[in-house]
């Protein structure tokens, strides 16, 4: 087998590029905000704490994280609800026009999201839904639902049917196969 010479400079010099932004961040992270806009050092020379404990205590960005935490909770159980049977159906039934329908499916993915805001800002001032989680969370569903169903489909079709695994009997080794 033929080596590289040098190859595990190399390796050590992509890593260091990949963990840059990282330290940069954390580096940053404990800096107060005078000394990120005025110089530029490799370490802070007055670590705090401080803007963490911003972040943990603060209301404003406390309530962002609970209002995140809502939007992922309902678009995700919308998603997965949508998007299960979807990836079913199109997994173990044929019917006319099915693989056109799950094209269709994901191409929407392809539209840029401009194309659905005035049609959503529409909908949502007709039903009073404007400026409310389930207006963020039926939006990102939008994109979701699509992706979850291509990789729904995919799963669903890698698992047996139970008919077919009914049909060969219930011995350890039917499931196996």
């Amino acid at each position: 087998m033929h080596s590289i010479p040098g190859r595990r400079l190399i390796l050590s010099l992509f890593l260091l590029f990949l963990l840059l932004p990282i330290y940069w961040l954390v580096n940053m992270s404990f800096k107060t905000n005078n000394e990120i806009v005025s110089t530029m050092t490799l370490w802070p020379h007055q670590p705090t704490i401080a803007n963490y404990m911003r972040i943990f205590t603060d209301e404003s960005w406390y309530s962002g994280y609970i209002n995140s935490l809502k939007y992922v909770v309902i678009n995700t159980v919308i998603s997965i609800s949508v998007a299960l049977p979807a990836a079913y159906a199109f997994s173990r039934y044929r019917f006319l026009g099915d693989k056109h329908l799950f094209f269709w499916l994901l191409s929407n993915r392809m539209a840029p999201a401009a194309v659905y805001a005035l049609p959503f800002f529409n909908l949502y001032s007709a039903i009073n839904l404007f400026d409310t989680p389930w207006a963020v969370a039926l939006a990102h569903c939008i994109f979701n639902v699509p992706l979850a169903v291509w990789i729904l489909e995919g799963f669903v079709s890698g698992v047996r049917s139970w008919t077919a695994i009914r049909s060969r009997g219930f011995s350890s080794r039917s499931w196996c196969r």
